[in-house]
């Protein structure tokens, strides 16, 4: 087993305990000690200019403007890098929608309006976060293409940068604007990471195979 294989097997086991782990705890306690408090210091923040910018980011990630970015992302990989890359963006999409059967295992309630500032109320549970889920695994898997087929130094920072703030804004965004707890949140982070490493581990393997088929073939 080669050093590479070892080390993402490390990190599937580790995000598979601990996604376990705080999924059990989630289903047991409707917030973890610390979600009231850090909601109460987030929310007091407060303007109106800043709440729209939550609103927005948390509308764009989000039913119908989640799935158009999903394909847009798939549609571009697709024809800069090629048929396997614009696939797995789609199976990064798809694999967000499990997030309701966890939501619907875990049963836990959102935060209620006399806790916490509710600006835009939402049906259905809460843990794990979707759009935090979402933005680790689509933006996650997006990010890492670029920067592994990006030669340009200038544009893998930028990318580097900018992706894991485009992640943690739009698990912010949930927070401030009342819809889940923190630990919601980092609920979907570590999911989404699961998934991701998966992913780019299937992506590896898969990318091997075909390069090799293409030298044999030669």
């Amino acid at each position: 087993m080669d050093e590479d294989t070892h080390n993402i097997r490390f990190f599937v086991a580790s995000l598979t305990i601990l996604a376990i782990t705080l999924s059990i705890l989630a289903h047991l306690y409707s917030r973890f000690p610390g979600d009231l408090q850090l909601t109460l210091l987030f929310q007091s923040v407060h303007s109106n200019s800043l709440l729209a910018v939550m609103k927005v980011i948390s509308y764009i990630t989000d039913g119908w403007r989640a799935a158009i970015i999903v394909i847009i992302g798939s549609i571009i990989s697709w024809h800069r890098l090629g048929r396997l890359e614009g696939s797995l963006v789609m199976l990064a999409g798809l694999s967000t929608f499990t997030k309701e059967l966890f939501k619907v295992v875990i049963n836990r309630p959102r935060p209620t309006a006399d806790l916490v500032s509710v600006f835009v109320a939402e049906s259905g549970k809460s843990f794990p976060s979707g759009h935090a889920l979402f933005a680790v695994v689509v933006l996650g898997f997006l990010g890492y293409l670029a920067v592994t087929n990006q030669h340009k130094h200038a544009l893998r920072i930028l990318t580097l940068s900018t992706v894991p703030f485009l992640i943690l804004w739009i698990g912010a965004s949930r927070i401030y604007i009342g819809t889940h707890w923190v630990s919601d949140v980092i609920g979907g982070y570590v999911i989404g990471s699961l998934f991701l490493v998966m992913l780019i581990w299937l992506y590896q393997i898969l990318k091997s195979r075909f390069r090799a088929r293409r030298l044999y073939e030669k």
